[in-house]
């Protein structure tokens, strides 16, 4: 590769002491290095009894290969920087479909009127254990929080309240310990979960006879449900602390659970660190997750 670094360059110049001169060496370190192609060719490849430099025959056919050559490792860097300029402006962030929709998506609206030229992709996945979307840059998860293959920011305590519309509310007497004969909507989840009714009259004491329940199998279609006045749905902080901001949920007044091991954190992989749309994106998650605190 050397040699044919040197050859490429005395081809290109016609001339030994420009090439030694553009490679940063002595015009006899071009000479001999010349003459060691050639002898481990077997042909000449400069005519050298013609100024400026010509090629010979075999030294025109094996020019095609250093040219081809370094054109297309131009042509590599020239698309890894364009890679990376996209990657750079791209943003793509993997979630929960309950998630996405009633936490994320109207505030991403912010950070698009901050940063307009970053590009935001949103992957969602089921349920919060469900796989991380692959590629993401930033992946958000609820649990533990001891993982180990990224950095593991935490973002909010979660907690869950049985909430209704205000108009189911106003219509129905829901007693404290008691969801007796109330229509209960639930996310198809670990019956033994807190997640579950089942799990949550089990872990507040709260008791529960008949009534004709929804099921659903996201907590899209469930909340839709709550929001349309059709039961009483287990809200998670993430999913219906907005809405009963904006007045659309309100509490039904039973115990509210909050797991002493479950929370909200991003991941960042190792491969996003450095990312400077990852980057801003983070700094900009913190001051949300301050604020939503």
């Amino acid at each position: 590769m050397r040699l044919l670094s040197v050859f490429e360059a005395a081809a290109r110049h016609c001339s030994l002491s420009l090439a030694a001169r553009t490679l940063n060496v002595t015009q006899p370190a071009i000479s001999k290095s010349l003459r060691d192609l050639e002898q481990w060719v077997g042909a000449g490849l400069f005519d050298r009894n013609r100024r400026p430099l010509v090629l010979t025959e075999s030294g025109e056919l094996l020019l095609a290969a250093p040219r081809e050559g370094l054109g297309l490792i131009a042509t590599a860097l020239e698309d890894i920087a364009r890679i990376k300029a996209a990657r750079d402006g791209s943003l793509r962030l993997s979630c929960s479909i309950g998630f996405a929709t009633y936490w994320l998506m109207h505030r991403l609206a912010r950070f698009s009127a901050n940063w307009p030229e970053i590009a935001v992709s949103v992957m969602t996945t089921p349920h919060d254990a469900a796989p991380d979307a692959p590629h993401a840059d930033v992946l958000f998860r609820y649990g533990h929080g001891r993982w180990h293959d990224g950095t593991v920011i935490h973002m909010f305590q979660e907690r869950i309240e049985p909430v209704v519309s205000p108009e189911f509310f106003a219509s129905h007497c829901i007693g404290r310990d008691s969801l007796d004969a109330l229509p209960l909507i639930h996310v198809e989840v670990d019956a033994a979960s807190w997640r579950s009714w089942p799990g949550y009259c089990q872990t507040t004491d709260v008791t529960r006879g008949s009534g004709n329940d929804l099921r659903f199998n996201n907590y899209v279609q469930a909340t839709q449900a709550a929001l349309s006045g059709q039961g009483v749905m287990l809200g998670w902080r993430s999913i219906a602390s907005d809405l009963a901001a904006e007045g659309r949920l309100v509490s039904a007044g039973l115990p509210t659970i909050v797991p002493e091991d479950g929370a909200y954190y991003v991941v960042v992989p190792p491969r996003s660190i450095g990312n400077p749309a990852v980057i801003r994106f983070i700094a900009w998650l913190r001051e949300e997750c301050q604020v939503f605190a």
